[in-house]
């Protein structure tokens, strides 16, 4: 009996360091290969094991790309942490700057995997769906923002939801932009996301000249 409790320990490392080592490998071929010329073959050849044991640990290749990226992403859903209690418009105008800006540098530091996993966009419908469930999370946490100020009187009323999954797509199709290399100035980018959600383009009450 307690060789077996210290025997189940001990397979449980194994088991994860085997996991960790699929994970750093499959994100080196990826990165080498691109998503269309990854195997499982490359993968489990230069991480040398067995190619039944990385799919012991993985459904195939689309999963073990949502896994590799997931340890990306966990900057992002850091985001997700932060506190959204501002007093002043002010405030929350400086807590969505810096929450965006974060974003366009997390996907710039990223951006090699961040290419790999937008090639796969349009050859896996489980990685699109993967990221799909990525941005869902980020507009449920921004209606809950917009809530929030809502609340405190720091916004109008409008529909969280609609207002929500607008700001979120709109972040995210920069995100891409940046990760292209379409868009280098992240400062500017984010304070006119932020300024057109806060304060709008058009000067209320004016007439055209």
């Amino acid at each position: 009996m307690e060789n077996n409790t210290l025997r189940r320990p001990r397979r449980y490392l194994r088991s994860r360091i085997t996991r960790k080592l699929i994970l750093d490998t499959a994100l080196d071929v990826f990165l080498s290969e691109g998503y269309a010329k990854t195997t499982i073959a490359k993968i489990s050849q230069r991480a040398k094991v067995g190619y039944g044991t990385v799919y012991s640990h993985f459904k195939g290749k689309d999963d073990i790309l949502n896994k590799v990226v997931d340890n990306v992403l966990d900057e992002f859903y850091n985001l997700l942490e932060i506190p959204f209690t501002p007093e002043t418009l002010e405030e929350a105008h400086g807590t969505y700057y810096e929450l965006v800006l974060t974003s366009f540098r997390l996907s710039e530091q990223h951006r090699p995997i961040m290419k790999v996993f937008q090639e796969a966009f349009g050859q896996s419908p489980s990685v699109a769906a993967h990221w799909h469930g990525v941005k869902e999370q980020f507009i449920k946490s921004s209606a809950l923002s917009f809530a929030y100020s809502q609340n405190k009187g720091l916004a109008k009323k409008f529909d969280i939801q609609l207002g929500a999954k607008a700001y979120i797509l709109l972040v995210d199709r920069f995100i891409w932009e940046v990760v292209d290399e379409k868009e280098d100035n992240l400062e500017l980018i984010a304070k006119t996301i932020i300024d057109m959600f806060f304060y709008g383009l058009f000067i209320p009450g004016e007439k055209a000249k």
